[in-house]
């Protein structure tokens, strides 16, 4: 199987997390114990949390360059969990909270802000919110799936608390413009005389494929995943730039963010991936923009395929290049995506998370203003540092033969 779906989960590091489990085992300790074996394991972990920080923020980071400290890090159980602790703890915001824990009915209702794009651990997340008594606005992207800074600023209002932004979309690849958008809603906050609302950035599929510019004075927290730099899964990391009052309590563990006996191997297992993506990204990059080059323009030679969006060039910094949707209309991308996969091939029709067994979920393409008989006619095209020249050529005239044969 050549596998090019990596935007769902990258092939594991199996020499990195053989190594990170053969350490962890020997660290066995809780590292809340307060004995030699705790205090081992609590070394271990803390040693993972900065080797981890490190990679995240680079030397050429706005963190490290301006000498700011550079926040805290929370180990978490997930990317998922990373966006969602951040959004849950809006429950606990003076602005929804009395001060005697009932809804804070007197004012307006908390206002959060996220793109249309997001990733279901926020989107979905969200229209929780709306049941719980905020008021959510979506912000559209443009039809090149990038989110206008000044689209996401003139949404604020003197009620907005949260601002969520992707930093690369899953499904497309669309970079957005962190710091632009962060810039905005500062000066919008300023113009209209209200607190700067929080700033969260879902950094999953950036994390070690493009450079991360996280400008500590516009964002205050950032998700990551390990299992999508081959790291193993079930383990994410919760950056936080601004104070937080989790809505779930326990142990204290991890500042007392994210309680529960803390996963040694897990941590470092991300901590060891995430330095080897990090000292392997430039070069890593620019083999990733000759994979894009080629997957581009021989996508677009299969006669009635499109590149979605249409717009996109390859070697384009406003696309991620590791990640790429094409439509080929005429055919369903599910009936595809099952026929690539019996010629040898793993793609996917856009996010792993957004599927159920009896609904594609089109929502990020619709939101680019892409007719739905495109978006139901995409397949997702995701690679990684493994994969070879050869698997890109033979995926080109494996899938152009296919779509000939099935496509109405």
């Amino acid at each position: 199987m050549t596998y090019l779906d990596w935007a769902a989960t990258a092939i594991p590091d199996a020499e990195l997390q053989a190594q990170a489990q053969a350490r962890a085992m020997e660290c066995y300790g809780n590292p809340s114990s307060l004995h030699a074996e705790g205090r081992s394991a609590k070394s271990l972990l803390e040693s993972a949390r900065t080797n981890l920080v490190s990679a995240l923020f680079r030397a050429n980071s706005p963190v490290k360059s301006t000498g700011r400290n550079p926040g805290s890090l929370v180990f978490t159980g997930s990317g998922t969990e990373a966006d969602q602790i951040v959004l849950l703890s809006l429950l606990r915001s003076p602005k929804y909270m009395q001060a005697g824990g009932q809804r804070n009915s007197a004012s307006d209702p908390p206002h959060i802000i996220i793109s249309a794009i997001e990733h279901p651990a926020i989107y979905a997340q969200a229209q929780v919110m709306k049941k719980l008594g905020f008021d959510v606005t979506f912000v559209n992207p443009e039809s090149s799936g990038a989110v206008s800074p000044s689209r996401v600023a003139e949404a604020l209002r003197p009620s907005t608390i949260l601002v969520a932004i992707m930093a690369v979309n899953n499904e497309t690849g669309a970079i957005q413009d962190i710091a632009g958008i962060g810039k905005a809603v500062a000066e919008a906050a300023e113009s209209l005389h209200m607190k700067k609302p929080l700033f969260h950035v879902d950094c999953v599929q950036a994390l070690g494929k493009v450079p991360l510019d996280l400008p500590p004075a516009f964002v205050s927290s950032a998700a990551f995943s390990a299992h999508k730099i081959g790291g193993p899964r079930s383990v994410g990391a919760l950056w936080l730039n601004a104070p937080l009052i989790p809505l779930a309590e326990g142990g204290g563990q991890e500042g007392g963010i994210r309680s529960g006996t803390e996963n040694i191997f897990g941590a470092l297992a991300f901590s060891m991936c995430a330095q080897k993506a990090a000292r392997n990204l430039d070069h890593n990059l620019q083999v990733a923009y000759g994979f894009e080059e080629k997957l581009i323009s021989g996508i677009r030679a299969i006669p009635g395929a499109i590149i979605l969006p249409e717009c996109r060039l390859a070697h384009d910094s406003r696309w991620s290049p590791w990640v790429l949707s094409a439509a080929f209309p005429g055919l369903s991308g599910e009936v595809f995506a099952r026929a690539l996969s019996d010629s040898g091939f793993a793609v996917s029709t856009g996010s792993a998370c957004s599927h159920t067994h009896r609904n594609r979920d089109t929502r990020v393409l619709s939101a680019m203003g892409i007719p739905g008989e495109l978006a139901f006619s995409t397949i997702r095209i995701s690679f990684g540092p493994t994969t070879l020249p050869g698997e890109i050529e033979t995926f080109l005239n494996t899938s152009g033969d296919l779509y000939r044969k099935l496509k109405t």
